[in-house]
């Protein structure tokens, strides 16, 4: 009995592959090859930008990415968003994105929130885009989802959206950090 349950379980397994796909492939992944583990691309799925059009995440494909998952509410997302900008430009061969989950009320943010958390920190060229509670999961195991515990995380992509590494919370210094990090292995 033991024996048939286990094999049940080994069989429900989804396949684990570490492919990725470049600038070049047609993205054609499932769930069971993306994820937000450490060297795997994060799954595709649609966001929506300050102009209220539909952006693709895997159109980021080609450059390093930052991405930063924060909430209009949160003190420590307001101090990095204060720096963003400014990384940006420090670093124009990479791509910071700011994608925010939630406005001042919790709920998911409209394209007003987006541009007013753009004026508000003075982002002139690095995208900020509307996501919601469904790209984000509190289960590690979970990884179809951008796993988050604590507000700012950032997770640092290669230019094939591969993940590199992931910071709880805000520390300049280990934000330009990384994005040296991201540049040299370009």
């Amino acid at each position: 009995m033991m024996i048939a349950i286990l094999t049940a379980i080994l069989a429900c397994e989804p396949e684990v592959r570490t492919e990725y796909v470049t600038k070049t492939e047609i993205i054609t992944q499932t769930e069971e090859v993306c994820g937000s583990l450490q060297g795997r691309q994060p799954c595709d799925f649609m966001l929506v930008d300050i102009d209220g059009n539909e952006v693709n995440f895997h159109s980021l494909i080609g450059k390093p990415v930052i991405l930063d998952l924060s909430t209009m509410w949160c003190y420590p997302c307001n101090a990095a968003a204060a720096e963003v900008q400014e990384t940006q430009d420090a670093y124009p061969e990479l791509t910071y994105v700011t994608i925010l989950i939630e406005n001042r009320h919790g709920v998911d943010p409209t394209q007003p929130d987006l541009k007013d958390w753009e004026e508000t920190h003075d982002i002139t060229t690095a995208p900020v885009w509307a996501g919601s509670r469904e790209v984000i999961t509190q289960d590690p195991t979970d990884s179809t989802e951008f796993y988050l515990r604590s507000w700012p995380t950032f997770y640092f992509l290669d230019e094939d959206l591969r993940i590199v590494g992931y910071e709880r919370g805000f520390d300049q210094a280990v934000i330009e950090s990384w994005a040296e990090e991201l540049l040299k292995e370009e």
